[in-house]
């Protein structure tokens, strides 16, 4: 009697092929980015193992994924590898490949157990050790360099290494059409780290071995357990070839009713000898239901009942259900990172924002640490990057939650643009506006502004709600309403490269009110504040080059009034960083000529000409940067010159 196919498994394995192809073609039509390792459990794995070593998630992965992650190694504990038999696109592709070259008989026959597979067997260890070193230490998905599924999910466009997908994608291919299951029993990683959790007693005795290891503070014990961990399951797996103590849910075998056919074995895609188990517990088995489907004697049962063959594939979708599940309910700080003596301070507290569109990676969230850190009274941070939350540990005898919000403020002036000679004054009105938190904030907050008529201008100071002082036309009759119709607008849409970005926006208009006027020059005075402050001396510079009577100095004028524009504001200290790194460049700075900013460079004039510090340094292609930690790096010019400006002094 001819047992039904699992079709179960194959609506599956089509149904995740199917929805990975739709999310990727109709993230292609709308120009909308795709996340094609968001359910990823490998990507998962390595996200939460980043957390426990670096205390710290970077952006490029999500909570999401660590549940994916945290849940394939329950499931894989409790019953078996649901995920490589039910649900991986490449495991599905891996077995498809195995059946057309079974069916061509162009297949290489390497027996389960022989010396050959359990040679290679080794290989998938090597490539998870490799890949949870490069990830841990980096805190970025290495994996993503040669992810077959990823190279081909993005088109190749991904943070790829050409070679190394090139190389997966042949593997996972051309192996499997040579060897059964080439790709799944001894290239892929997660694999091993399945095979890893299915050896339970050795898993546990590693995680309690790295945490005794950490609890006494042992350097880079971790890349020792990893190790160890690795090359130990490689041996189990070498020599039992059989999981331990779990899995609950295994296949079983009555010995009465089977005549020891062999098409079990035939049908398995592993090619799992199961005509010689009891039980079987070979560390391949995914309860995949393929050789129930080729038993006429129905001796293969799950768990030793026939009515249990749908389960497998059942808690597969089921644990599935539960990741997604959990993933979009708990979060882990980005980071969470602690400074001073904060174990001795009595009467810690926790202050909590959420909506501050600084805290957007992990970079942002490093930035805001240290930011944090000069603060008096405040002894740790915790970000989430998600939903854009800080919690901030600080001592109340110390510090309050107002003094915390002042550090996270930004004082913000902005130009949009200067009056004409038939604007000689300009009305002043004061705005209390509540939800302006951080920098992004009051970029945002600009933008919104940038759109209404009559508007020259802006400057914030830190107050509660926040004070904006706006600069407008007179002759525009602005109102409390046409204001508060921008302010108060629950979303900001601006134009980007490949469509339009939706920004969430929390401030809001609690207070209006006219403050007499102001001339044409004291407005131009006013936003030349922010500009001023962008100049700098080079000390390392002066230092070589800085005595005037040894080296004559020179100064070279440009006007340069695309400096008020913030994309410009913005870059320019990385153009400062550049001149510093420039021979003979000493220092540079901003005045104020008929309303208009000019900069001044001061040069050794022995060593530049008017020509050369134009071609050269102005209109330099790469700019040469000092960074933070005294290393140099090349990067790309990020302002281009357009007026030409001369040696005045």
């Amino acid at each position: 009697m001819k047992r039904t196919p699992n079709y179960l498994k194959h609506i599956l394995q089509w149904g995740v092929l199917l929805a990975i192809a739709a999310t990727v073609v109709g993230a292609k039509l709308s120009d909308k980015p795709v996340d094609v390792e968001a359910y990823c459990p490998f990507g998962g794995l390595q996200a939460f193992g980043t957390y426990l070593v670096n205390n710290s998630l970077a952006c490029s992965m999500s909570m999401l994924q660590i549940m994916m992650g945290l849940v394939l190694a329950a499931g894989v504990i409790l019953f078996s590898k649901l995920f490589c038999g039910y649900l991986c696109p490449v495991g599905t592709v891996g077995e498809w490949m195995s059946r057309i070259g079974r069916k061509l008989r162009i297949q290489c026959d390497v027996p389960a157990g022989g010396i050959f597979d359990r040679l290679l067997r080794a290989v998938k260890y090597v490539l998870l050790f490799t890949i949870l070193y490069n990830t841990l230490s980096t805190s970025e998905l290495f994996c993503k360099k040669l992810d077959p599924y990823y190279a081909v999910a993005t088109g190749f466009k991904g943070e790829i290494v050409l070679w190394m997908s090139v190389t997966s994608l042949v593997l996972l291919l051309a192996g499997g059409f040579f060897v059964r299951m080439f790709w799944c029993r001894y290239i892929c990683p997660l694999g091993a780290a399945s095979n890893i959790f299915k050896f339970t007693p050795l898993f546990l005795l590693a995680a309690v071995a790295a945490w005794v290891l950490g609890h006494f503070g042992v350097e880079g014990s971790w890349v020792w357990v990893l190790a160890a961990t690795c090359a130990a399951s490689y041996l189990v797996e070498a020599c039992k070839l059989r999981s331990c103590a779990f899995p609950l849910l295994t296949l079983r075998r009555d010995e009465h009713d089977c005549n020891h056919c062999g098409a079990c074995e035939k049908k398995c895609p592993y090619n799992i000898p199961i005509q010689n188990y009891a039980k079987v517990k070979h560390v391949d088995c995914t309860l995949c239901g393929q050789c129930i489907s080729s038993c006429s004697k129905e001796a293969l049962t799950v768990g030793g009942s026939r009515s249990l063959r749908w389960v497998p594939g059942l808690l597969a979708v089921a644990l599935f259900g539960l990741a997604l599940w959990l993933g979009g309910r708990l979060e882990l700080p980005t980071i969470d990172e602690k400074w001073g003596d904060y174990e001795q301070v009595e009467d810690l507290r926790i202050y909590e924002m959420e909506g501050l569109q600084t805290i957007k990676c992990f970079g942002s969230s490093k930035a805001f640490s240290a930011k944090m850190q000069g603060v008096p009274g405040v002894y740790g941070v915790r970000t989430y990057v998600k939903r854009h939350a800080v919690q901030i540990s600080y001592s109340p005898s110390q510090t309050d939650t107002v003094r915390i919000q002042q550090a996270i403020f930004t004082p913000t002036q902005r130009k949009y643009k200067s009056p004409g000679e038939d604007t000689p004054m300009l009305d002043v009105l004061k705005l209390g506006v509540e939800g302006l938190h951080d920098r992004m904030d009051m970029i945002y907050f600009g933008m919104a502004l940038q759109r209404i008529e009559g508007i020259f201008g802006f400057t914030s100071e830190f107050d509660c709600p926040v004070a904006v002082t706006l600069y407008v036309d007179p002759a525009a009759g602005l109102t409390r309403e046409q204001l508060a119709e921008a302010i108060d607008a629950p979303e900001l849409v601006i134009p980007v490269k490949d469509g339009e970005k939706v920004i969430p926006m929390h401030s809001e208009l609690r207070s209006f009110a006219t403050a007499g006027q102001v001339s044409r020059e004291e407005f131009a005075q006013t936003m030349f504040g922010e500009i001023e402050k962008l100049s700098g001396r080079f000390i390392a510079n002066l230092e070589k080059w800085g005595d005037e009577e040894q080296f004559p100095q020179a100064v070279y004028e440009m006007p340069f009034p695309g400096i008020e524009k913030l994309p410009i504001k913005q870059s320019f200290p990385y153009f400062k960083s550049f001149l510093s790194c420039t021979d003979g460049i000493l220092s540079v700075e901003f005045v104020l000529r008929d309303f208009v900013p000019v900069m001044r460079l001061h040069y050794v004039r022995e060593m530049w000409s008017d020509e050369r510090l134009w071609s050269e340094v102005f209109q330099a292609e790469k700019w040469t940067l000092r960074m933070a930690d005294g290393t140099f790096k090349e990067a790309d010019a990020r302002i281009r010159f357009t007026d030409e400006g001369k040696t005045v002094e």
